[in-house]
């Protein structure tokens, strides 16, 4: 089996405080469902129809639980979440370097006589948790570690056999590309390939930066349109997590004073990291060559 080595596909979902970004997805779905967004300040009984919006435009803030967007026309808008935590997404690209141990994951696969996996899977989508009381019906089934079939559903003691969707923790992943995922109480081992897309979903906006692309749906009243009530909202991005960062890059946070020093201390520096890195008896003949001369 060939090594996962391909940048996986991403998507994430997203839930937030104030700038900068850093809410949970629990505290997101806390929120009571049908809850007014703070400060539209208008009353649900003399309002005129609900008008339908559709929106893109860059995300700038969380403000409480009202997401802030600059529209494409440069007005900025006010975007109360969606009453259902699903529908709030961050979307993103990873590489299997951001794989660790613990994380939750999901994927569709099918499994033949004995629970063999037939195939290697096409998409692995990496979530976080949320409170399960904002989740109905099948999606609650998305957050829930277990092994689901549509076809024996309810029955927790169905055959792995047939196309199954796995929703568990994630276990590793080894140099010949199986997965291993802790289902519930079921240990399950997956094959992937060059080909499996890796997707990120957070219910939160951890990984969200201001800036990023975002589309809305939902409606608002009249004459208040950039008040909107939100029934989706997606936030993505074109950075890859897990991807390696230049070394130019990590150079840039040492800041230091005496250019002199600097040449100074990165020999220093560089000459442990090598005998850190390298720990061989050979480091220690240039010393022994130098006693005997």
């Amino acid at each position: 089996m060939p090594r996962l080595c391909l940048p996986l596909l991403a998507v994430v979902i997203l839930a937030p405080n104030i700038l900068p970004f850093g809410g949970s997805g629990d505290r997101l779905a806390a929120q009571p469902p049908g809850t007014e967004a703070a400060g539209f300040g208008q009353g649900p009984s003399t309002l005129p129809a609900n008008e339908i919006t559709n929106f893109k435009g860059a995300l700038k803030g969380m403000r409480r639980n009202i997401v802030v967007v600059e529209k494409e026309d440069g007005s900025e808008a006010l975007v109360a979440l969606p009453d259902t935590i699903s529908s709030f997404q961050f979307v993103a690209k990873a590489t299997p370097a951001f794989l660790q141990r613990g994380m939750l994951v999901r994927f569709s696969a099918n499994f033949g006589p004995g629970g063999v996996p037939l195939a290697p899977v096409e998409k692995i989508t990496l979530f976080q948790p949320v409170d399960p009381r904002s989740l109905h019906g099948r999606t609650k089934e998305q957050f829930t570690p277990g092994v689901y079939s549509d076809a024996n559903r309810g029955n927790r003691n169905q055959p792995m056999v047939g196309k199954l969707s796995i929703v568990g923790q994630l276990i590793g992943l080894t140099p010949n590309g199986v997965l291993a995922v802790q289902a519930g109480k079921i240990p399950v081992q997956v094959p992937v390939d060059a080909n499996t897309t890796l997707e990120v979903r957070y219910n939160n906006l951890a990984l969200a930066q201001e800036g990023d692309p975002v589309s809305v749906t939902g409606f608002y009243q009249p004459p208040n349109e950039n008040q909107v009530k939100a029934d989706r909202i997606t936030i993505t991005t074109d950075r890859v997590y897990g991807e390696y960062q230049p070394a130019t890059e990590r150079k840039s946070r040492r800041k230091r004073g005496d250019k002199s020093d600097d040449n100074e201390s990165d020999k220093a520096l560089g000459s442990e990291t090598e005998k850190g890195d390298n720990p061989k008896p050979d480091d220690a003949q240039p010393e022994t060559e130098k006693e005997d001369s």
